[in-house]
């Protein structure tokens, strides 16, 4: 079992800290959603809270020409997430509208363990313990167009692009007895990397009003895209509970990269976990 230091969670749990502190200060009163198909301007801005744990297969450039190492982590919720920032917004009119998202996540002190050297993988006899750090920051820019609406809510299509930017750096200390092949590889050491992926995405977003009268509704999100990665979705699902100034919301979100072509550092990754929302609409 393994010990995690307070610190790490510092950030993350401050972040959901001021949300939820926030949602006491504010009265409860029945949602008088505005109407965004009146022809007027309108708009939300949403800062939330997101804690994913992280699954990552990554590559790494020996020097002098060694070959490449590959890495996969150990995916654990939130556990080894030390930093976040997250912020998006929306304005419409009409049927059109603009959708941004901001993300920045940072991992520390993750642990790991390696797949392949230099093209040769391992044998049964090997003993590893390396430790990676990885941050890296998501930009989504999109436009919106109204499929359909009513009093059961909304669905839009969502047309844009996506950008990622990942750093990661990698840490090790292991011995290897039995194994096949010459490694050349010293028995501890450090390297680092970066990747900066941008692909573009098509998808729908919205909100679901089942209950008629009720101010709690489901709001969701799919995307698909392609371009700098193989490919590249987003799902988002949650519940919520709507104020007459927003609304606050409770959603599970999945983002996943895959890149199986080439020596770049991102082979694959995935963000996954709980997000706590806070919307304004104006």
């Amino acid at each position: 079992m393994h010990r995690i230091e307070s610190s790490r969670f510092a950030t993350p749990r401050a972040l959901f800290a001021v949300l939820c502190l926030g949602f006491l200060w504010v009265p409860i009163a029945k949602a008088d959603t505005p109407d965004y198909w009146d022809g007027d301007w309108h708009g939300s801005i949403q800062p939330y809270g997101w804690l994913p744990g992280i699954s990552a297969k990554t590559r790494y450039q020996l020097p002098d020409n060694g070959g490449t190492i590959e890495q996969k982590s150990n995916n654990d919720i939130f556990s080894y997430l030390s930093g976040a920032f997250m912020l998006d917004g929306t304005v419409r009119k009409g049927d059109w509208g603009f959708y941004g998202d901001l993300d920045w996540v940072k991992f520390s002190n993750e642990e790991g363990r390696f797949t392949d050297i230099g093209g040769q993988r391992f044998g049964a006899n090997a003993n590893l313990d390396t430790r990676w750090n990885m941050k890296g920051g998501m930009v989504t820019l999109a436009g919106l167009y109204t499929l359909a609406h009513g009093q059961q809510g909304y669905i839009d299509l969502v047309f844009g692009a996506r950008y990622l930017w990942l750093k990661g750096n990698l840490n090790w200390n292991f011995s290897l007895t039995g194994n096949r092949g010459n490694l050349n590889i010293s028995d501890s050491g450090h390297l680092s990397n970066q990747t900066h992926v941008t692909d573009g995405i098509v998808g729908i977003r919205g909100r679901w009003s089942p209950f008629a009268g009720s101010n709690w509704f489901f709001p969701y999100y799919a995307d698909i895209g392609t371009g700098g990665s193989d490919n590249t979705y987003q799902l988002m699902v949650g519940v919520a509970y709507g104020f007459h100034w927003g609304d606050i919301a409770l959603n599970y979100r999945d983002v996943e990269y895959k890149k199986n072509s080439g020596d770049e550092f991102l082979k694959s990754v995935e963000l996954s976990g709980p997000a706590l929302s806070l919307t304004w609409h104006f």
